[in-house]
């Protein structure tokens, strides 16, 4: 193990190289573009022993990277925004077909208008997929979700994909210290791959062809409890990873409590400003404010035994990077569904790159303390002196 100053895109560049993948189907997209830029150069260089697959669309990139992963090799592909929206149908092939595949979603807002900035709403509307969806805070947990995925999705109790979120920009171009495995450390964290079936033209079997309703319903079954099983096999794999490859982290759950103890106040967040929300913790401490913050590292599958245990008992201010229209933040809607009775507020803020730090979460965890009405929306305060130039349609 070695210690690099990386960004977010090179740490799973490595990533990628380290765990041996075979095949990368590959279109470019901001902000994950640097990430198979990156494994490309390594292909030219002789370092990476992998298949790059140049396609026309993300659409195809993840169609290339599905059927290189049913014939039977470890796959890999990246993308975000539009791409992933794009990709959608293709998303769904790979998990109805208990497939394994891993791939990154730098998360970036939709259009339109045009926004090249960060916001969760891309990654979250996979959701109902069937893939395993995990977000990381750091460079560091990009890296070592993006191995990690790879041992989950190829054990035989899950065989399902694998999707990574990593913040924009936040994490995906900022460099800060990542420790580094040897692939020593990671050829021993993981396992040859396995995957339920192989494409194989001396062994022919029928793929995507029509099913009865019954036998539907069935395979839909099979990959919710695939999901419900990942929960087992994912604190597994944390724990080992931290035993074999990076002895630090919090993988022994699949979320992370900062300071909840003895907090009155509980701040749920994901992503990269979850880092910012336990700045301003520590500063409100204080204060004499107590609060803590929970941060969800898997949103997929939901770990509502560990959200229970955490917040049941605490006041609890929910901070959405993303929106689901006429509902709320679709975070808050997953802890308020985990949590009926529990006295839960969602915030929904920093959409399209809106910048909210630590002074700015003070802000918000004051005025959730003090019940004051009309925080649903939050913007800083340089934000909020802006009229919208709307088109004329919208009044």
């Amino acid at each position: 193990m070695m210690e690099k100053v990386i960004s977010g895109n090179d740490a799973v560049a490595l990533a990628v190289k380290l765990s041996r993948v075979k095949v990368t189907g590959i279109y470019p997209i901001t902000p994950q573009t640097y990430i198979i830029e990156s494994l490309s150069e390594m292909k030219d260089r002789g370092e990476l022993e992998t298949e790059i697959i140049r396609v026309e669309s993300e659409h195809s990139a993840m169609a290339a990277t599905f059927g290189a992963a049913a014939a039977g090799v470890r796959a890999y592909t990246a993308t975000a925004s539009q791409g992933l929206l794009y990709m959608h149908e293709m998303v769904w092939w790979v998990a109805g077909s208990r497939i394994p595949v891993v791939m990154t979603v730098g998360t970036r807002a939709v259009g339109p208008p045009w926004n090249i900035w960060n916001e969760h709403t891309d990654f979250m509307s996979e959701r109902d997929s069937g893939w395993i969806m995990a977000f990381a805070s750091t460079p560091q947990e990009a890296m070592d979700l993006t191995i990690m995925a790879f041992r989950i999705t190829e054990d035989e109790r899950v065989f399902l994909p694998m999707m990574i979120g990593m913040d924009g920009f936040i994490l995906s171009h900022t460099k800060t210290r990542v420790y580094v495995p040897s692939q020593e450390e990671v050829d021993s964290y993981l396992p040859p791959r396995r995957q339920p079936y192989v494409l194989d033209p001396e062994d022919s079997i029928a793929m995507g062809n029509m099913f009865s309703p019954e036998d539907y319903m069935k395979l839909r079954e099979s990959i919710h409890r695939a999901q419900i099983a990942s929960k087992e096999v994912i604190v597994e794999a944390g724990k080992e990873y931290m035993k074999r490859v990076v002895p630090i982290g919090s993988y022994s759950t699949l979320n992370e409590s900062y300071k909840l103890e003895d907090a009155d106040y509980a701040v749920v967040i994901m992503g990269a400003w979850s880092l910012d929300a336990m700045q301003a913790v520590d500063e409100l401490r204080k204060e004499g404010l107590k609060v803590g913050v929970y941060r969800v590292r898997f949103v997929r599958p939901w770990a509502g035994e560990e959200v229970v245990e955490a917040l049941s008992d605490k006041s609890v201010l929910v901070l959405d990077r993303s929106v689901s229209f006429g509902r709320g933040g679709q975070l808050y809607t997953e802890v308020k569904a985990s949590l009926p009775d529990t006295d839960i507020k969602g915030v929904i803020t920093g959409l399209g790159g809106v910048s909210i730090g630590k002074n700015e979460m003070k802000v918000i965890i004051r005025k959730f303390v003090e019940r004051p009405q009309g925080i649903e929306w939050f913007y800083p305060e340089e934000a909020r002196k802006i009229e919208l130039r709307s088109p004329r349609y919208i009044k």
